[in-house]
C-alpha cells in the first residue's frame, strides 16, 4: 500500500510518498507473544498515533486494550474478532470499529491477511 503525506511547509502543501509500508516485526504486545503481525506507525501526534496493522493469514493478536479511543479501518481481510468473554465477531473488510478505552479484543482465525488502519486518539 502506497503511503502519500501532505505537509504544510513554508505556505506550500508537500508531497512525501512512501511507495511500501516501511513494515516492522510486531512480536509482542502488552507482554504477549503476537502471530505473523507487523507495524507501520504512519504518524506519531501529540494527542494520538496513527498506524497500519498487518495480520497474515494463520496469524493472532492477542487479547489487549488500550487507554486510547482506537478508530480501527478493516481495509483488507477476513477472520474473527474475539471478546473476553469467548464472543466471536465474523469480520470482512471493509469494516470500521471503534474502540473505547479498556475494550478487550483479539483479532483470530485470520483466513485472510488482513490489514488494518488503526487511528488511536488520546482520551482525556
Amino acid at each position: 500500500m502506497r503511503v502519500t503525506t501532505f505537509t504544510d511547509e513554508a505556505n506550500r502543501t508537500a508531497v512525501h510518498v512512501a511507495p511500501s509500508p516501511a513494515w516492522e516485526p510486531f512480536d509482542e504486545y502488552d507482554g504477549k507473544p503476537l502471530e505473523g503481525v507487523r507495524l507501520m506507525v504512519v504518524e506519531r501526534l501529540t494527542l494520538g498515533e496513527i498506524q497500519l496493522v498487518e495480520i497474515a493469514a494463520g496469524g493472532h493478536f492477542a487479547m489487549h486494550a488500550s487507554s486510547d479511543v482506537a478508530f480501527c479501518q478493516v481495509v483488507r481481510g477476513q477472520g474473527k474478532l474475539g471478546l473476553p468473554d469467548g464472543t466471536e465477531v465474523a469480520y470482512q473488510a471493509p469494516e470500521l470499529y471503534v474502540f473505547h478505552p479498556g475494550a478487550l479484543h483479539d483479532w483470530h482465525d485470520v483466513e485472510q491477511t488482513t490489514l488494518l488502519s488503526v487511528c488511536l486518539v488520546r482520551s482525556g
